[in-house]
């Protein structure tokens, strides 16, 4: 998927003036991106406009108006963008109370080895996690940054809305199963045949 540019971003004044219209639209945008793993797990599928989004948030939020220092949010956001035959997510590991969320992203260490995207019929595909995200203690960063690569089988599976395809977590500490919806898929579908 191509990296969003520079003269893709509305200016800082006007992002701000527009942005109250231009949240229904972004907020049904990431519904279908939105998959909750359990309780305390949820995926944000990303794409261009995903990552565009975040970026003139950044800018708005951070005052951000300068095109060299625009650029820099762009270079940081652009990485999260799926490459070809590849799904990208931000996982987030929600647990609101302090105490419990300290606790629990020390005792979900090694969480890498134990997500997947399952499809009916093909081999599962494991979540590659980035690295750097796990410290040498074993504490996760509660924001995690993972892609599914799809090899041709299993894109075929899951252009396939007959066959399920679902997230599974089973982690010794915490286990979950969803299955994306058709709305899910068709995003997702969506990004696998985008530029």
């Amino acid at each position: 998927m191509r990296p969003v540019t520079l003269d893709e971003l509305l200016p800082r004044d006007q992002f701000i003036q527009t942005r109250a219209a231009l949240l229904p639209g972004h907020m049904r945008l990431k519904g279908n991106r939105r998959v909750a793993l359990g309780a305390h797990l949820t995926l944000l599928f990303e794409n261009r406009e995903t990552v565009r989004w975040q970026v003139q948030e950044m800018c708005r939020v951070e005052n951000i108006v300068k095109p060299e220092a625009v650029q820099s949010e762009l270079d940081a956001y652009n990485p999260l963008l799926p490459r070809a035959d590849e799904l990208s997510a931000t996982l987030l590991i929600e647990f609101p109370d302090e105490a419990e969320r300290k606790e629990m992203l020390v005792r979900l260490s090694g969480l890498r080895k134990h997500l997947r995207l399952e499809l009916s019929g093909v081999a599962a595909c494991p979540a590659q996690f980035e690295e750097g995200r796990e410290r040498e203690d074993g504490k996760l960063s509660s924001v995690q940054f993972i892609r599914f690569s799809l090899s041709p089988e299993q894109r075929a599976a899951f252009f396939d809305l007959s066959r399920p395809a679902r997230l599974v977590v089973d982690h010794p500490v915490y286990a979950a199963v969803t299955t994306l919806d058709g709305g899910q898929r068709g995003a997702m579908i969506e990004d696998l045949l985008a530029d």
